[in-house]
């Protein structure tokens, strides 16, 4: 069984996306939304990651607060 090439439909927090996406586990590439909603989020998530890598050394959560100026990620 080649479990590589299977797809998995799962539900995962933005707080652990972006923990993965910054800490360089998981791209955005590497999967696909099934939604609009989801694909904005992810893009916003990326977006703030790369600002956060480059301006930050804390941990990526949505309830940092540091005085870095770089906003956190909140539902809406």
């Amino acid at each position: 069984m080649d479990v590589y090439h299977k797809s998995l439909n799962i539900r995962i927090s933005e707080q652990k996306i972006a923990q993965l996406i910054q800490q360089g586990h998981l791209c955005a590439a590497d999967f696909k939304c099934l939604d609009p909603e989801s694909k904005h989020r992810v893009w916003q998530l990326c977006l703030w990651c790369c600002e956060k890598r480059i301006s930050c050394t804390k941990n990526a959560t949505g309830s940092c607060s540091s005085q870095c100026g770089v906003k956190t990620v909140t539902k809406t």
